[in-house]
């Protein structure tokens, strides 16, 4: 199918506008470093916790799932006055944001309660209670965003961050070996059975203890986030991603999970204390498993949603690169080395505009 068609088969779908909202958000939410102002009122590292934590990753949230759950539950698509809804409470969080982000939070926490319950809604409605765990995820994520200021300094970023690995764990873990699948029957390969269900249950919990232990910055980090990182490292190896790599788009979704165990394992080291911050245990999950995820998993959806899964948009192999780059030059400013933490903002905000721009067609902005 061409590109023209492909679009017009996606038009006025709910991830076209959040998609777009999410990634101008994600750009300006590194502005601090790049162009070294931000409003008056708050820091820089507010700024930019706030615009991703509780702006961009909500947009991508609610662009996916709006999009996806007719699918989910065989149920009619959301309607587009719902969707404008959403997205007016949305865009009232940022605006509020740029002047008051006490303010903000509460907004912030009703638009993703709001896209909960239209998830829960129609997944008890359509008896898909597979997909629960999505809503549980979704409410956790709304507490961290409305979690009043009085509680230890970085609670809210430990419990947002928790939430959000949870949703790639759920999320990320059908795309991945679900879009894998695909792309080896297309080049005549069978797809082996994943690990046994007891196995993915093992990985679930193991990665709740680990993930609850370190948002608690409670005793015991070391042996659970050891024991969670093999576990989720096996689960990305029992997806058989060697088989992907002539597709950068899926390259991209695989390399994101893989920050999941990475993180789980530099925290074993700082556990250990071994020289490795808490704050690059935090940045391998926030620009390593987050933000490359947002990244890979808006690209696969427009494709999907335009019937061209696997195509490669021009610009597309320039927004991937800056895109993967960013988490490990993020990391290396830990080390204090000099202009990683600039070129790791440049490298997030040019990834993100380059989605826009290398997929304006499937995101119905242009002709």
């Amino acid at each position: 199918m061409t590109t023209t068609n492909g679009c017009a088969a996606c038009a006025s779908q709910p991830f076209q506008i959040f998609f777009v909202l999410a990634a101008g958000t994600a750009a300006a939410g590194v502005q601090p470093w790049l162009i070294g102002s931000w409003p008056v009122g708050m820091t820089a590292a507010v700024w930019h916790r706030e615009m991703l934590l509780f702006g961009m990753v909500p947009g991508v949230l609610a662009g996916f799932l709006l999009t996806a759950l007719p699918r989910w539950t065989r149920s009619p698509p959301v309607p587009q006055r719902v969707v404008r809804v959403l997205m007016a409470l949305w865009l009232a969080g940022r605006l509020v944001h740029l002047w008051s982000p006490g303010m903000a939070a509460p907004i912030a926490a009703s638009f993703i309660l709001s896209v909960a319950m239209l998830v829960a809604v129609r997944v008890v409605k359509a008896g898909a209670m597979r997909e629960i765990k999505v809503v549980f995820l979704l409410i956790l994520l709304a507490m961290a965003a409305a979690a009043p200021d009085v509680m230890p300094a970085d609670f809210r970023l430990r419990l947002a961050l928790a939430a959000i690995l949870g949703l790639i764990a759920v999320i990320g873990g059908r795309i991945a070996p679900a879009l894998t699948a695909s792309y080896s029957a297309l080049r005549g390969a069978q797809f082996a059975r994943q690990l046994p269900h007891s196995a993915e249950v093992a990985a679930a919990l193991s990665l709740i203890i680990a993930i609850g232990l370190w948002c608690f910055d409670a005793d015991g980090q070391g042996p659970a986030s050891l024991a969670a990182a093999v576990l989720q490292a096996a689960r990305l190896l029992a997806w058989r991603p060697w088989r992907v790599t002539g597709q950068p788009g899926l390259v991209a979704i695989h390399l994101a999970y893989a920050w999941i165990p990475l993180g789980l394992g530099l925290n074993v080291l700082r556990s250990a204390g071994l020289g490795v911050s808490d704050n690059a245990v935090l940045h391998a999950w926030a620009a390593g498993a987050i933000g490359a995820m947002c990244l890979a998993v808006m690209a696969s959806m427009a494709r999907r949603q335009s019937r061209q899964a696997f195509s490669r948009p021009a610009g597309s192999l320039a927004m991937f690169f800056a895109g993967v780059g960013a988490a490990p030059l993020r990391l290396l400013a830990e080390l204090g080395m000099p202009f990683q933490l600039q070129l790791a903002a440049l490298c997030w905000s040019s990834a993100f505009l380059l989605f826009v721009a290398s997929y304006r067609r499937y995101l119905g902005l242009a002709r």
